[in-house]
């Protein structure tokens, strides 16, 4: 009774991260999350690369199952905090995927101090440092996003994610209170780091994934414009080359573990989850999307015969790609868009 009376009154630093094939990134992600927080929660969807056997050689690891077939962001979160959910106490939950990671020095910042010594109720919101081909070139955004709260018993956590959020994908890292009954702060002295960039191959099939999902669990809110460009931007016009590279660090180190992450892993099974929604729902519904010159749905025999308006649409979204921004462009995107809704 007294150990667990002790950890009830203990904060708990919780992170949160689904999981599904991710043995190229997951030991430099479990080595230097482990020297900061007190769990690791891991919701791994069917992998089959790994993943599983290096989460079990990481103590402060759970590993839990996220059983559904095809990705349903919203129901693999809230698995993940019903499992938070158990640990006794207060409790300080990170919202991080296996590609991300807390800047170097992060530790000694006014920020960190201010989570660690956080209230209930203060929900945390970090900028990302996406790195691009390589540890040398980075995107430090400006756009702030919530990855950590405080959370103390009064808080129903897990009702509070059900209540608020619904969607297959890019849902909110964690629940998010409104402002009359929390307080939000932005955290400007360390970065979130983002690796997912690091491998475009990857990324490429990743967004055909996500574009895929958006038409098959959220139609109404889709269409092939908006996501082509938002999905195929892998360059920004902020990037920075750096002549140190971004160190990948343990808290209280500055040991850099970047050398375990390997970025060969071309995402094979976005292809695969892909397939079992075609699969399921036909091709059709789908035609519209700007994906059908991915060389790995060809090989996996999707090729399908496109109606020929959508094949000048997509002609036109891949030629006019790096000029998007553009007023012209801009101006014939939005004509576009009401005469190509799902």
């Amino acid at each position: 009774m007294r150990f667990f009376e002790l950890m009830s009154k203990k904060t708990n630093i919780v992170v949160l991260t689904p999981v599904r094939n991710e043995a190229w990134v997951l030991d430099a992600f479990l080595t230097c999350t482990s020297s900061w927080a007190d769990y690791i929660i891991l919701a791994d969807q069917h992998s089959n690369d790994g993943t599983r056997e290096i989460a079990q050689k990481y103590e402060k690891v759970i590993l839990i199952d996220n059983p559904t077939d095809e990705w349903y962001e919203y129901i693999c979160r809230t698995r993940l905090l019903e499992e938070a959910a158990k640990i006794p106490g207060d409790k300080i939950i990170f919202g991080l995927d296996a590609d991300e990671f807390l800047s170097e020095g992060f530790e000694k910042s006014e920020s960190w101090q201010r989570i660690i010594n956080s209230q209930k109720n203060e929900i945390f919101c970090f900028n990302w440092l996406n790195l691009f081909d390589n540890f040398f070139t980075a995107e430090y955004t400006n756009m702030h996003f919530e990855w950590a709260a405080h959370y103390d018993a009064s808080i129903d956590f897990v009702d509070e994610y059900k209540v608020r959020e619904r969607h297959a994908v890019h849902c909110s890292r964690i629940p998010c209170l409104e402002t009359s009954r929390c307080n939000y702060i932005n955290v400007d002295d360390f970065w979130v780091i983002h690796l997912a960039k690091l491998n475009h191959e990857k990324m490429r099939q990743k967004f055909d994934f996500y574009q895929v999902t958006w038409v098959d669990k959220n139609e109404d809110r889709a269409n092939p414009i908006r996501m082509y460009r938002g999905y195929n931007k892998f360059y920004s016009n902020n990037i920075s080359n750096l002549s140190n590279p971004i160190k990948l660090c343990c808290k209280d180190s500055t040991k850099d573990y970047s050398y375990l992450v390997k970025t060969s892993d071309y995402g094979k099974h976005y292809i695969d989850e892909i397939k079992q929604v075609f699969n399921r729902e036909g091709l059709e519904k789908f035609y519209k999307l700007c994906i059908w010159d991915n060389p790995y749905l060809k090989e996996a025999g999707f090729n399908p015969k496109i109606p020929i308006k959508y094949r000048l649409l997509h002609n036109y979204l891949r030629k006019t790609q790096e000029k998007s921004e553009s007023k012209i462009i801009n101006y014939l995107d939005k004509l576009l868009k009401r005469l190509y809704r799902f």
